[in-house]
């Protein structure tokens, strides 16, 4: 069993990790089949519907996760994941020891964190770090420029001034 993840079968999750849990953000892997993902930061999840196969990048065997588990990711961790029935699950991202959620994001091609700067494609809900996305402008044209999360506002350049003909 990888020392990187905990999983706390229905019938143990507490009310008050439940009612904790609602207050997460919420996921749904809609358009999501499988995905790399490498936790930069300690991630807790609380599975509402669906189910998924996490095979950790270790060679640990593969973990079955369902409907009401509990799950931790701890920092460190890095699995593929194979949506087996669609997903949804409240989730949180926490430093270290500590109870305050902290942003992160990860490239769905190559598994890095990029919560600083990436690029996210609504179609499918994937986000791509710089290093991707410069690998393929082309196909990822699409892909919102984000920094920390957010719409990133890209500096406009001043028109160029037309050069007077000399008369």
């Amino acid at each position: 069993m990888n020392d990187l993840i905990t999983i706390t079968p229905a019938s143990e999750v507490t009310d008050e990790y439940k009612k904790e849990a609602k207050t997460w953000d919420k996921w749904d892997s809609k358009n999501k089949k499988s995905f790399p993902y490498n936790y930069t930061t300690e991630e807790r999840v609380l599975i509402i519907t669906g189910s998924a196969t996490i095979t950790p990048s270790d060679g640990s065997d593969p973990l079955t996760i369902e409907a009401g588990n509990a799950v931790t990711f701890h920092k460190g961790f890095k699995c593929k994941w194979k949506i087996t029935k669609r997903m949804k699950k409240h989730y949180g991202m926490f430093a270290s020891g500590e109870e305050e959620e902290v942003p992160a994001i990860t490239c769905d091609i190559c598994g890095e964190g990029c919560v600083e700067e990436s690029y996210f494609m609504k179609k499918d809900e994937s986000d791509i770090c710089p290093q991707c996305y410069a690998k393929d402008k082309k196909k990822y044209a699409k892909a919102e420029h984000q920094k920390n999360g957010e719409a990133a506002i890209e500096e406009k350049k001043p028109p160029k001034k037309k050069q007077k003909r000399g008369k």
